[in-house]
């Protein structure tokens, strides 16, 4: 069956919802959005330009149910809306419901897809019909059948080309193999890892007596330098268009710093995300006081507080 031929719907309208559904609509495919009645969702999806509709009748009337709630509250929906429904296929955009199993694959439940773009949802936007389009990540799971069919296939692909993925990107893979790999690397790199760095970084220098102005823009304001420049040209292209100091420096210095007891660190963060443990904490304390109150102390660390300022400073009129 075709794409366009397709019963297609879509619950949530958060980050990755918007892009979903805003890229449809421009590559022209049919689809009903599901939202709760009255949220602030529904009332910025109405203003730009769509209809939403109750979770019970988007569901009622799709065979294809793109799944856009936050990771902690899709279980409960899938419990009270979606299991035992007429919906043949559930699409994800990560693999932490199915992988984990709060969301079963089951005989006479629907079938997994994951179409997981590998970048922030605004990329999806931004990125829509450009050679920077995203990659995605694809994978399927079922009871029913050992692997997916060829017309599966096609759709799947289709359909990730329509909320904008990169038609020269897409990878298939295991729904563990996205789940692991994205929580893993976001904890211990891209979010995790970068803003604890920039925070020790501005600590040392500034606790050593350096200008907090100064140590601010040689951290967080010239990390996005260096990451276009490895984000086009690779580590070893970004060395050949940096100074030679600073490529020496890099070479001699940075393993001084990242060394093997970091790495160790490191597997011990994978191995919780692996087994469960991460997954189990985040569920059970996402919304606790004590995580509150860390986000908070984060939020209001110096390098917050400088950047804040410098930033209206230089984009003032």
């Amino acid at each position: 069956m075709a794409l366009k031929d397709m019963e297609i719907g879509i619950l949530g309208y958060g980050a990755q919802g918007r892009a979903e559904a805003l890229n449809l609509k421009r590559s022209g495919i049919k689809f009903r959005l599901g939202l709760r009645k009255d949220g602030e969702s529904w009332k910025k999806a109405q203003s730009e330009g769509f209809e939403p509709e109750n979770f019970k009748k988007v569901i009622e009337s799709s065979q294809v149910l793109m799944m856009n709630l936050p990771d902690q509250t899709q279980a409960e929906v899938y419990r009270n809306f979606i299991q035992g429904s007429a919906v043949e296929y559930l699409v994800f955009a990560h693999g932490f419901n199915t992988h984990f199993k709060l969301i079963p694959v089951e005989n006479t439940g629907p079938e997994h897809i994951l179409i997981a773009p590998k970048g922030a949802a605004s990329g999806l936007i931004s990125f829509y019909g450009t050679e920077n389009a995203l990659p995605a990540v694809l994978a399927f799971e079922s009871a029913k059948q050992a692997s997916i069919g060829p017309q599966e296939k096609s759709w799947v692909e289709d359909l990730a080309l329509a909320i904008g993925a990169n038609p020269k990107a897409l990878f298939w893979a295991r729904f563990k193999d996205e789940t692991i790999c994205d929580l893993f690397s976001e904890q211990a790199l891209l979010c995790g890892g970068v803003s604890s760095l920039l925070r020790r970084t501005y600590e040392v220098l500034t606790e050593a007596g350096y200008n907090p102005e100064t140590a601010y823009f040689e951290t967080l304001f010239e990390l996005k330098l260096i990451v276009d420049l490895i984000w086009k040209e690779g580590i070893t292209g970004m060395r050949a268009r940096i100074s030679p100091t600073a490529r020496y420096g890099d070479i001699t210095r940075g393993d001084r710093i990242f060394d093997q007891d970091l790495k160790e660190r490191m597997k011990q963060v994978l191995a919780e995300v692996e087994n469960g443990k991460f997954a189990q904490e985040f569920l059970k304390e996402s919304q606790s006081d004590q995580y509150k109150s860390l986000a908070k102390r984060q939020a209001d660390h110096p390098i917050e507080v400088i950047g804040a300022r410098l930033r209206e400073k230089m984009h003032s009129s």
